[in-house]
């Protein structure tokens, strides 16, 4: 028999096996299949003489990605997933994790459950106008999972739309510190917290934002085009050029920056016409 044959079969045999046993730890939900599991491990507690070594249980929550991989974040002291994702494969939840099925149901499942319905919540009140209760529902949520991506999006938006800058700074902080925050699930809330951005005048903001939305996601040309504009809006005219130019590398056929480096092109030789004639 061909080789390759064989192994096409022991590739399919070895996914059919991780199949059946994945359902000792994942369950089929509205998301997709999910589950919880933990870990042991030895962490060493304490320096020098003084060191001790002791085992600890680490929980996290899965969620299947495709139909090979899961994306993997650790538990909060609220049992909410919160922090970096990591992605893994079936093979190695078998392998290295413990199922937590009760866990899911009785404390994960229900955390989730009450942070989603938060910011569902804290959203309508945002689209209704009413401000301090749409901020109340996103705090909620926050409590339980302070890293929380929707919910400070939905907060610092609350407080750009109702004229509340330094609250809206102070999510914007901690929102850019958080590498999630520019995830593709996330673009529409990320592009309209962009423009509010801009609309307040917050330049130095606008600038940060898109800066390091780049540092996570280099490949994104729209980025490039939107720091332009938060360059050229702070009289930064030349940092807009280069990266309109980076822009246009990447994607020559982006209608906006191509207009936009006409007219900026257009506004450089007028003025430095007028200094001529001064």
């Amino acid at each position: 028999m061909d080789l390759t044959v064989i192994e096409s079969r022991h590739k399919h045999d070895r996914a059919e096996s991780s199949l059946a046993q994945s359902s000792q730890y994942c369950m089929a939900t509205d998301r997709g299949l999910e589950c919880v599991c933990s870990k042991r491990e030895t962490i060493t507690i304490g320096t020098g003489t003084t060191a001790k070594k002791e085992d600890s249980t680490l929980f996290f929550y899965a969620r299947q990605i495709d139909e090979g991989s899961l994306a993997l974040q650790s538990l909060n002291a609220q049992w909410a997933p919160s922090g970096p994702v990591t992605e893994i494969t079936w093979e190695q939840l078998i392998a290295e994790y413990q199922p937590e099925v009760d866990l899911f149901l009785s404390k994960v499942g229900p955390v989730m459950k009450s942070i989603a319905k938060a910011v569902a919540k804290g959203d309508r009140y945002r689209s209704n106008g009413a401000p301090f209760s749409a901020a109340m529902e996103y705090n909620n949520a926050l409590v339980l999972d302070e890293n929380n991506v929707r919910a400070l999006f939905g907060l610092g938006l609350t407080y750009l739309q109702y004229d509340q800058p330094d609250k809206a700074k102070a999510v914007f902080e901690q929102m850019i510190a958080l590498e999630g925050f520019a995830s593709p699930e996330y673009k529409h809330l990320f592009n309209q917290f962009g423009i509010e951005l801009r609309k307040k005048k917050m330049i130095e903001e606008s600038r940060r934002y898109y800066a390091r939305a780049i540092e996570i996601c280099q490949t994104d040309e729209n980025l490039y085009f939107n720091l332009a504009r938060a360059f050229h809006e702070g009289g930064q005219v030349s940092e807009a050029v280069n990266m309109l130019e980076i822009c246009l590398e990447m994607n020559p056929r982006h209608g906006e920056a191509q207009s936009f480096q006409k007219y900026l092109t257009h506004l450089s030789t007028y003025e430095q016409t007028q200094s001529r004639r001064v």
